[in-house]
Parts: structure tokens; sequence; C-alpha cells
């Protein structure tokens, strides 16, 4: 049932993505100048500046590496790919080449930044116990694990696939549209608002939020949803204004859509209200795909006011209804 809850909260967060959902492993970390946006996503406020001022030249560079990466030492990932190759390094006392297989927990031992500026730099040691350990590229170590929470590797799986099953979804939707608008001799005017409530234009206004808030973050301080993507919360209250009003909107468009099925089991008989909702989330990803994309070149804000308005008249009229 916790896997189930996950799964959905998931889906709703994921739904929003409109660009790179997770870190890119190959992406040039953050410079100096953006540590000051970055120290804003982590709980920084119990370290005085006397604290900080007083950090050793080590630990100081362990502090900018976990700001700009977004893990440390200790931090546990979960081996996604097939295999990892773990290359012994000079001074280790294992010297033999092992590996980690998908399924695996791994542990990060230290890290270690090496002479250059490709890729290659920075090298992680990771082990998956006191016999099986390693070196491997920090690019290579990212792109074939998730962070080892239940949210991370939802969002993964989710974000991996999300061209196929929004795709899925919008020609669901639009299918069902067609469907029903011939079964009615050609009438092709959308009517989602053929239930009297206020709920279906309540959650198409929340995803077009969620939708311009995302695509506000990834344009912006994308930063924030790496941070978040590797230290996943339900609790909006820990979170950073930005984040927490993400994370407050997918807890109200799964409340939302919840009370559209209740809506839908009271007022349709079982086909009706099935093509009814398959309409619903086939529009709600066409306005998200639509608001999401033109908010990278700032048309979306436009629209999302636009649909507000629109959909708000109708909020309105419902509310004043006896």
């Amino acid at each position: 049932m916790k896997k189930l809850f996950y799964l959905i909260l998931a889906i709703a967060v994921a739904s929003c993505v409109g660009g790179v959902s997770s870190p890119n492993p190959d992406s040039t970390p953050p410079d100096s100048d953006s540590i000051v946006t970055i120290v804003n996503i982590v709980d920084t406020t119990t370290m005085t500046d006397t604290t900080l001022l007083s950090l050793s030249p080590q630990q100081a560079d362990s502090l900018m590496f976990r700001l700009t990466h977004h893990y440390s030492e200790n931090f546990n990932f979960l081996v996604k790919a097939d295999s990892l190759t773990l290359i012994p390094r000079e001074g280790d006392q294992l010297t033999d080449t092992c590996k980690v297989y998908a399924g695996d927990v791994i542990a990060v031992a230290a890290i270690k930044a090496m002479p250059g500026d490709s890729i290659d730099s920075i090298w992680v040691k990771v082990a998956s116990n006191q016999f099986n350990m390693g070196w491997i590229p920090e690019h290579e170590l990212l792109r074939g694990t998730t962070p080892d929470d239940s949210i991370s590797e939802m969002l993964d799986i989710l974000s991996s696939s999300r061209a196929i099953w929004m795709s899925a979804l919008v020609a669901i939707g639009i299918i069902t549209f067609l469907i029903r608008r011939k079964q009615k001799r050609g009438d092709y005017t959308l009517k989602f608002n053929e239930l009297e409530s206020i709920y279906p234009s309540l959650f198409l206004i929340q995803v077009a939020l969620m939708a311009s808030l995302y695509a506000s973050v990834q344009n912006f301080v994308p930063e924030f949803w790496q941070e978040y993507y590797y230290h996943p919360t339900l609790n909006p209250i820990v979170l950073p204004p930005l984040m927490a009003t993400l994370v407050v909107l997918v807890w109200l468009i799964i409340i939302t859509f919840i009370a559209v099925l209740d809506e839908v089991y009271n007022h349709f008989y079982f086909m009706q209200g099935l093509t009814y909702v398959a309409e619903l989330i086939g529009l709600a990803m066409i306005i998200y795909l639509v608001i999401s994309w033109t908010t990278f070149f700032y048309v979306g804000y436009l629209l999302l006011i636009l649909l507000i308005l629109l959909l708000g008249r109708r909020l309105m009229h419902l509310v004043k209804q006896p």
C-alpha cells in the first residue's frame, strides 16, 4: 500500500516535469556565484558565521561539494544499471576490480577530485560491503544509480519513461473525446463541464499552476529540483517556500482528483464516468504540456492567466448556484 501511495504521488510530481526531472550527471556543477542560491535549499540555519569561518579547507571543500552536487560521504545510492565496475586505486587494501549489480545499495566512502577539466575529474569511492568496494567516475555513478529513497526511485522511473506514459494519456483523452463526439452526432465542443461541480475546473487550474511552477524552477533554479531529487520529502514544512508550494500543489491535485472521482461515481453510469475521467485527464495533460513548454519562453505565464480567468468564471458561476 505504501509503494502504491508513493507511485501516485510520484506520478503527480513527475507529470509536472517539462525538462530534466533529475540531475544531469554530465552537467557542470554550479560555480561559486550560485552558492548563495544553493545554500537556501540546504538547512544551514544552525551554522553560525563563526562556525563557517572556522572550517578547515577540507571541511569547506566538503561543504561546497555537498551544496553543488547534493550528496556527500555516507550517502546511499541504489544501483539501477545492470552492473557497475569499481576499480582500485593506489593505497586501497583491496586491489581487485569488482562489480555491483542492479538492486545493490552502495554507500559513498570517499570523494576525490582529479586534475583536469574532463567529466572524469571527480572519482567516488563506493562500497556495498567491506569486501566489495572501489572507485568509479562520478558521471558513471550518477548515470547508473538513483538515491536510495522510494520517492527518488519512482521519480527516476517515471521521468525516464515520461514521453511514453504522458503521450499515452493524451492519446487516450483525444480518442475518448472523438468517440464521445461521434456518438453525439458530430458535436465536437469540449464537454468536460457536463459535470456540475467545481472540482474538474479546479483540477485543471491546479495542474496548470504546477506545470508553470515546475517549469519556472527548471528555468531559474534547477538546483532546487536536484536537491529535492536527492533528498525528497512529503512534508512541505521542511522545504524552502518554492519547493514547499510545489509539494502542496501535488497534495491538492491528488485530493481534488479523488473528489472528481467521487462526483463522477455519484452522477454518471460506469462507462459514461470512465470516458469522462479519461477525457479530463487527457485535457489536463495537454494543458500541462502547453503551459510547461511555453513557460520556458515566458508565454506560459500569459496562457496560465488566461486559463485561470476562463475556468475561474465557471467556478464563480458554480459557487453562486443555490
